[in-house]
């Protein structure tokens, strides 16, 4: 590649001094080499700052916040520190391939994009496949709806011209699914393409905001809010959505009768009705865990 524009990368971490090198290291080692790392500590209380300090490698610069405000906060202040004519992101818990920054770079410049995420493959901590994320087999543009039916980019996997992040930055109000939210309002500016290519490892951790589905239900009435016109605009963007809140509202324990009714109002079938009446008698979170648990 002739032009090697500084690509600009931000790590946030908290508490993860078991993991963060191996991270960091994962951005260090790619082969394009044109980059600065800021690593954005949420006042860690372990041996995160030690970790991070002891490596020698002058394009890392460690920035600590004064409190702990939550991994958006982080990523923001990386964002309004950045040289960068470029973004990504990494989480300090996961991997990239060695070619991650050249090839999202390249995809860019070829299909005259501003912004990209790619496929990920998915671990446990033990570093057994689950399962690769998301499920689209080829390269596309990706619309503003087509991300409301199917929440398909992850924060570690994103990629685009710093002038998009500093006009739309992260919402620290977002209890979970920011990475969502944020590649959302990304959408209905700028261009966004999906790159059919696995860039990524990552590690679902036991102590992972993802733990929590209280938090998930919240965010999906706080995505709601935000693009009700849109959801409601297509019967399959309102089942996809409502059906996703469901899962939440069913780790919670609880019954998704409301979400069900939405889904029957806005696409009636017999499936659909059928469903709703599961709800109804308290028997849809039921058949939901034996699914999961099969």
């Amino acid at each position: 590649m002739k032009n090697e524009p500084l690509v600009s990368v931000i790590i946030p971490t908290y508490n993860r001094k078991n993991t963060i090198l191996a991270s960091v290291n994962s951005v260090l080692n790619q082969t394009y080499k044109n980059i600065e790392l800021i690593v954005v500590d949420d006042c860690s209380t372990d041996d995160t700052e030690k970790t991070v300090k002891s490596i020698d490698d002058s394009r890392i610069k460690y920035i600590k916040l004064e409190k702990n405000s939550g991994a958006c906060v982080a990523r923001n202040k990386g964002i309004e520190i950045s040289r960068g004519e470029f973004i990504a992101f990494n989480d300090s818990d996961d991997l990239w391939l060695p070619e991650k920054i050249n090839s999202q770079l390249d995809f860019l410049y070829e299909n005259n994009a501003e912004i990209s995420f790619c496929k990920m493959e998915c671990r446990t901590p033990e570093n057994n496949f689950i399962h690769n994320f998301p499920n689209i087999e080829f390269d596309r543009k990706i619309s503003y709806k087509d991300l409301l039916k199917y929440n398909s980019a992850s924060t570690q996997t994103i990629f685009g011209k710093t002038d998009c992040f500093k006009e739309i930055i992260f919402d620290a109000t977002m209890p979970r699914l920011q990475d969502w939210d944020e590649v959302l309002r990304l959408s209905q500016k700028f261009s966004v393409f999906y790159q059919n290519k696995i860039l990524v490892h990552t590690f679902f951790q036991k102590d992972s905001i993802s733990t929590h589905p209280e938090k998930g239900v919240l965010a999906m009435e706080m995505l709601f809010e935000k693009h009700k016109d849109a959801i409601l605009s297509d019967p399959a963007i309102v089942e996809s959505f409502f059906k996703k809140k469901a899962s939440f509202v069913c780790k919670t324990g609880k019954n998704p009768k409301e979400e069900m009714k939405m889904i029957l109002k806005y696409n009636p079938s017999a499936g659909t009705f059928i469903k709703y009446m599961l709800a109804v008698f308290n028997l849809y979170t039921l058949f939901f865990k034996i699914k999961n648990s099969l």
